[in-house]
């Protein structure tokens, strides 16, 4: 099937035919339920409860109740009256904050973090 040769003075008919039927079919989307954006972009704002949020970090209940009161770094949680919650995208962004950097610091970057844990500086200059 061969499609129609389009002149110039054809074009505006054309692409106003086009958009409608481009709105029709967004209408159609929208009445099933598509929005555009995936489910997996933007992690759900789930309440869980402890054993769920040891399924999703990995770990033990004990290693759980541990981690919520570490002092760096601790397990994001929410404690009303006996029972522990925790929301689902809060532990998945815990687990992407511990990320370690699989390339060895530069030196200067190394010497940077030495320097700066350093109170007084030494009167000949530093060695490195």
């Amino acid at each position: 099937m061969e499609a129609p040769t389009i002149t110039f003075d054809q074009l505006p008919h054309v692409v106003g035919g086009l958009s409608e039927k481009l709105d029709r079919v967004l209408e159609l989307l929208e009445k099933a339920g598509f929005t555009g954006h995936s489910k997996q972009s933007k992690p759900s704002r789930r309440l869980v409860y402890a054993k769920e949020a040891c399924q999703i970090i990995g770990k033990s209940l004990s290693s759980l109740y541990r981690g919520i009161k570490a002092p760096n770094d601790p397990i994001p949680s929410y404690k009303r009256g006996k029972l522990l919650y925790f929301y689902e995208d809060e532990l998945y962004a815990w687990i992407e904050s511990g990320r370690k950097h699989s390339v060895a610091p530069s030196l200067a970057e190394t010497a940077a973090a030495i320097t700066a844990g350093m109170k007084r500086r030494p009167r000949g200059g530093y060695n490195f």
